[in-house]
């Protein structure tokens, strides 16, 4: 890669994983673009809009480098299950994608990338692969603790029950009971019922 490319890769992933993060990248043929935060995702792919076009990845450019590679990993994955059946009737997060996944993330999985705790969660969500890592509530509690902002970040589990909240799209709630990892949040904007996971970033009224 040029010294460049690799430069920007340095910002965005932990350094001992550039130069394979980088080789992944050189071995397939994708854009890639880090876009401003999501609040529904944090990355995807795209197959190429026309026949002879180029498939592309894009990454929420505020993840920590820890996430930023699980996600990268996720994406690629999804890339190379694409190469390999087409718009044949894959299912987006089954055992095809399963199995790419696990493997592409398999030597990343080294107390050089990966602080060991992360390391540990990691191991259990491959067990039991999610179709996001944010959706492993267990993984993503350990993630947050790298996060930049983590001193700021308010979550559904951290309030008491009762408690009134905003999410990001302005949707004023009352905290309700748990439903194993969901909370039955009562909505006062619209008078409904919604299943608010325990992590989802709100902030107190």
């Amino acid at each position: 890669m040029k010294a460049e490319e690799l430069a920007l890769l340095k910002r965005y992933f932990p350094e001992a994983a550039v130069l394979m993060v980088g080789a992944i990248y050189e071995q397939r043929r994708f854009k890639l673009h880090f876009k401003r935060p999501r609040s529904s995702k944090l990355g995807d792919f795209r197959p190429p809009r026309t026949p002879n076009g180029i498939c592309s990845i894009t990454l929420n450019l505020d993840l920590n480098p820890y996430q930023m590679l699980i996600t990268y990993v996720h994406e690629v994955a999804h890339y190379d299950v694409y190469q390999q059946y087409g718009s044949r009737q894959v299912q987006p997060h089954g055992t095809k994608w399963q199995q790419q996944f696990a493997a592409l993330l398999q030597p990343f999985m080294t107390d050089s990338i990966f602080p060991n705790d992360i390391l540990e969660a990691l191991k259990k969500h491959l067990q039991h692969i999610k179709a996001s890592s944010s959706a492993d509530q267990n993984l993503q509690r350990v993630l947050r603790q790298y996060d930049k902002n983590v001193t700021t970040v308010t979550t559904v589990e951290s309030l008491p029950q009762g408690a009134r909240f905003t999410l990001k799209n302005g949707l004023v709630f009352q905290k309700g009971e748990k439903q194993r990892t969901r909370y039955k949040c009562y909505c006062e904007t619209n008078g409904r019922w919604y299943f608010v996971s325990a992590l989802a970033e709100v902030q107190m009224m």
